[in-house]
């Protein structure tokens, strides 16, 4: 950490953002941007999975993700045909989403391209770190959920 002045915060920012530039750059291809692919993600594994549908407003919570951001999210997808809004089936104000064929391939797509960036990345740091990594990141999210 030694050259940032920044401390812990500042070197986890700066990690992210470089993550997110390569994550940017890699998604092109799949003409996504970095929002847009964990939202197609959420969707994708929903529907891999068969789980009960999503609604707007779960994605955004899954996602750390502020309402006005989701919608501006799913509406854009939506537009671009990758996918669909429908009544939800429990509950009659809110819409469930769910991925057309053409976002299920693209989600499929995208989702190797991630892979492929992640094992890149990442194998700067040997496999018990990246396992020691995770673990540190899980704990502060749970530790800073545990306060709000």
């Amino acid at each position: 950490m030694a050259g940032t002045g920044g401390g812990y915060g500042f070197t986890l920012m700066k990690a992210a953002q470089v993550w997110r530039t390569e994550a940017g750059l890699a998604l092109r291809e799949h003409e996504l941007t970095v929002p847009q692919f964990f939202v197609v993600m959420a969707l994708y594994r929903q529907a891999r999975h068969d789980w009960d549908p999503l609604t707007q407003a779960e994605v955004g919570v899954r996602l750390g993700m502020d309402a006005n951001t989701t919608s501006q999210i799913v509406r854009a997808l939506e537009r671009r045909g990758l996918l669909t809004r429908a009544p939800h089936p429990d509950d009659g104000r809110a819409r469930s989403l769910a991925l057309t064929p053409e976002g299920i391939e693209r989600g499929r797509a995208a989702s190797a391209t991630a892979r492929a960036l992640n094992d890149v990345f990442f194998s700067a740091v040997a496999p018990e770190q990246q396992q020691a990594l995770g673990n540190v990141l899980d704990t502060l999210t749970t530790a800073s959920e545990a306060r709000s």
